[in-house]
């Protein structure tokens, strides 16, 4: 599944194929979404992907929009809503495992 709308309290999100490598070309949206007043924190357990070629864009923390590259696992993202959305973007080269995280409302 690449991608949709995730509901509960908490789960975990991860790219596809995770843990073998992601597919080239790929264009993933998921939305997270909490109780209204509640915020969702995000941790990521694994972190691989093409250093700025292939990324990720979490939108719905401070600052309003991140982006995610490279080969470190980043530290937990907060929403400041009850909301994150996670765009998932891959090029056409170069394939790594990619992420994985769990969220928690």
């Amino acid at each position: 599944a690449c991608g949709g709308t995730m509901r509960g309290s908490s789960g975990i999100i991860s790219s596809p194929n995770f843990p073998n490598e992601y597919h080239n070309n790929a264009d993933c949206t998921w939305t997270i979404v909490a109780e209204p007043g509640d915020t969702i924190s995000l941790i990521f357990t694994d972190f691989q992907m093409e250093e700025k070629y292939d990324y990720l864009e979490v939108e719905g923390s401070e600052p309003p929009t991140i982006w995610l590259s490279g080969m470190n696992i980043p530290p937990p993202v907060i929403s400041n809503k009850n909301w994150l959305r996670l765009h998932f973007v891959t090029d056409s080269n170069h394939r790594y495992r990619g992420f994985s995280a769990h969220y928690q409302g």
